[in-house]
Formats: structure tokens, C-alpha cells, sequence
């Protein structure tokens, strides 16, 4: 009799899991306080699934929650060692925990329907900001007080509006239902990006992304005439519209930047070489192992001691990885990356595209920022990287429970 009613506590909790799953999709575009506590929950969950004991199943048959586990291992070890205080390197380890989901909700959204409701959950946040976007370019709307028609920030906007983009252009390419809808909002998407958001991060990435779409759809000659297109769209941008200020900005930024002069850190980009050339110089000093979870910040503030501007943030997940945990952790980090690849592989063609796009927008958002360490854009990257892999994960729940 206990044996047929925790079987149904698993059951129920693998349900509401499910549900839970595609609210944590929608409060991670919009709640960072409801998004934290719905992930308590899908833990508590997770738990009372009885999951724990399948953990070896759920990394065998998906690589990349290995991957995201051993990389969240590394700073657990990374605590032993360096000179970051006990909050410090807590405060750190912290901040990714949320590897952890890719493990844990990938169980959930093995089930077909939640897979499903997780998607549609991504699609309606991604239309929702993506229209409060225009509604505050147009003054229907004030929701931020810095200035950019956005409800997140520039460049968390742009690198979710962008993606979506890349999304809707493989739903409609495939002649799937609502075509029209989706060729359309990715028009509405490409024209946000470039002329109401302007996050040089997204335009990146968008660039970055049609190309992907051209080599994974067309011909060698379609590919071609895709650079062509691309290019052309791109001089006519960057010569004749007013707004390609930031994007100009960043290249004569760029440009001027790799002189080093006293001048070099007051532009954005040259606060990133900055950032770049001590984080680099912290790695030398200990390649292998790093100095530890929740140093960067420590140690930065030593090396970089004639300068007047400090971080805590290298701008640049490979860097915050390899000061932190070294050459190791880098490996680590890379392995993930590199799994996501061969994983999608094995995915029906469509998802394998989608996965292969996210990986890109993550590999280009990690040479620019900290994908994993923040906050916002952490949960929502390992949510659709679980999200884009879970389906591998599809079998009878109760069958895979009874044979454990």
C-alpha cells in the first residue's frame, strides 16, 4: 500500500512539475523574486519525483546535464582553496546553482504535453516583451527609467529578442502553422533589434544567427547569396541609418581601444579590454586550478590596483570561468559547450536547428558577458538548453520508476 501511494506522490509530483516548469518560463522574463521562488519548488518537486535515484539514467542519456554538473562540481571544489572569504565564495557558488536545472526540469519536460507548454510559454513571454518593447518606443507605455524601450535591459532584451527571432524564422521556413504569424514576427524582431533596442550584443547575434539559418537551410549557392544579402543590408545600415550610432561607436571604439594610450578605458569597450588583459594576467598566475570560487573580484582589486575603475564582472564568461577555476574549469566550461553540439545531433532537424542557434547566441553572449553567473539571463539559457534536449529524455515515466 506505501509502495502504490509514494508512486503516486511521484506521479503528482512529475505533474505539477510540469505545470510549474512553464510558469518558470514566464517569471524569468518578468520576475526575478517569483522566478527564484518557483525553482525552490521545482526542486522540492524533483525530490518527491523519487528522480534522485535516476540521476545516473537522466546523465547518460543527456550529456550536457553531465556537463552542467560537473561544472557546478568545480566550484563546489573551487571553494577549498583561494583567498575569497566564506560569503564571498558562497555568494559565488550561488549564482550557479542554476545549473542545476538542466538536470532536474529536463525530467519534466520529458513528458511530451509539458514539453509543449514550456515552448508556448517561451513564444508568449517572447511576443509579451517583444510588445511592450513597441508599446514603449510608441510612449503607450514607461516601464524603465534608463531610457531604453525595454523591460529587462538592453542587452538581456536583445540577446531574447534575437533568439525568438532565429526561432520563428525556422517555424515559418518549415511551413509550420501560423507561417505569416511567424515570418512576421520576425520582421517585428529584426527591425526591434536594429532600430528601437539597438543592443550591439543582439545585432551580434542576430547577424551571427542568419548565417547559421543560411548554412543549415540552403546550398552552397543560397549560403553565398545569404553573406551577400547580409553584408549589403548590413554596410547600408551602418553607413546611411542614424541608428547605427551604438554599433559605429563600438567599432571606432574597438579600433581605437587596441592602441593603449590613457585614453583606452573610457569607452565601454575599452573597459572590457581592460577587464580582459588583468583577467588574463590573473590566469597566468595560477593556469591550472585558478584562484578559486569567489575570487575574481579579490583579485582583480590587487592586480589592477593602478587603475581607477575595479569590477567584479570580467564581462566575459571564459574569463570569470578561468580566473576562478582555471585551466580546468575552462575545459569544463568548453566541454559543456561543445556537448550541446554534438547532442543536437541527435535531435529531430528542427530542434537539432534550435539547439544549434541557442548555443550559438550563448557561445557569442559568453565572449561579451556573463551568460551563466547572471541572473536573468542564466535561468533563461539553462531552461531552453533543457528545454531543447529533453525530448531525448521522453520515456514512460512509471516504467522507468518500476524498473529502477
Amino acid at each position: 500500500m506505501s509502495n502504490v501511494m509514494f508512486e503516486k506522490v511521484q506521479v503528482l509530483a512529475i505533474k505539477f512539475g510540469g505545470i510549474l516548469t512553464a510558469l518558470f518560463i514566464v517569471a524569468i522574463y518578468f520576475s526575478t523574486s517569483l522566478s527564484t521562488i518557483i525553482s525552490i519548488l521545482l526542486a522540492l518537486l524533483w525530490l518527491l519525483s523519487g528522480q534522485l535515484k535516476l540521476m545516473p539514467v537522466t546523465l547518460k542519456k543527456n550529456p550536457v546535464a553531465a556537463w552542467s554538473l560537473l561544472l557546478l562540481l568545480c566550484f563546489i571544489v573551487g571553494l577549498f582553496y583561494g583567498d575569497a572569504t566564506r560569503s564571498e565564495a558562497l555568494s559565488m557558488l550561488s549564482k550557479y546553482t542554476e545549473l542545476l536545472f538542466i538536470p532536474i526540469v529536463a525530467v519534466f519536460l520529458s513528458v511530451e504535453r509539458f514539453r509543449n507548454w514550456a515552448s508556448n510559454a517561451f513564444i508568449l513571454s517572447s511576443v509579451l516583451i517583444l510588445l511592450i518593447s513597441y508599446l514603449m518606443h510608441f510612449g503607450v507605455l514607461d516601464l524603465n527609467h534608463q531610457g531604453d524601450p525595454a523591460f529587462k535591459s538592453r542587452i538581456t532584451h536583445s540577446i531574447f529578442i534575437s533568439f525568438f527571432g532565429f526561432y520563428c524564422a525556422q517555424k515559418a521556413y518549415d511551413g509550420m502553422a501560423y507561417q505569416k504569424v511567424y515570418w512576421l514576427m520576425f520582421i517585428a524582431c529584426t527591425y526591434n533589434l536594429f532600430f528601437i533596442v539597438e543592443g550591439r550584443t543582439g545585432q551580434l547575434i542576430a547577424v551571427a544567427l542568419v548565417l547559421l539559418f543560411a548554412v543549415q537551410r540552403f546550398t552552397k549557392r543560397g549560403i553565398l547569396l545569404a553573406v551577400f544579402i547580409v553584408g549589403l543590408l548590413m554596410l547600408l545600415f551602418l553607413n546611411y541609418s542614424d541608428k547605427a550610432t551604438r554599433f559605429n561607436e563600438g567599432v571606432v571604439n574597438m579600433q581605437s581601444d587596441l592602441k593603449p594610450g590613457p585614453e583606452q578605458s573610457q569607452t565601454s569597450m575599452g573597459q572590457r579590454y581592460m577587464f580582459w588583459r588583468y583577467s588574463l594576467k590573473l590566469i597566468a598566475e595560477k593556469p591550472l586550478f585558478g584562484h578559486g570560487t569567489g575570487s575574481f573580484a579579490k583579485e582583480y582589486e590587487r592586480i589592477a590596483s593602478n587603475e581607477t575603475m575595479k569590477t567584479k564582472n570580467p564581462h566575459n564568461e571564459f574569463l570569470m570561468v578561468g580566473v576562478q577555476l582555471g585551466a580546468v574549469g575552462l575545459l569544463v566550461y568548453l566541454g559543456f559547450l561543445v556537448s550541446q553540439y554534438y547532442l543536437s545531433k541527435r535531435l529531430p532537424h528542427q530542434e537539432k536547428y534550435v539547439a544549434q542557434g541557442l548555443l550559438l547566441t550563448l557561445i557569442i553572449t559568453s565572449l561579451f558577458n556573463t551568460p551563466i553567473m547572471d541572473h536573468t539571463e542564466g535561468h533563461w539559457f539553462l531552461m531552453m538548453i533543457a528545454l531543447s534536449f529533453s525530448s531525448l529524455l521522453s520515456t514512460d515515466f512509471k516504467t522507468e520508476i518500476n524498473h529502477a
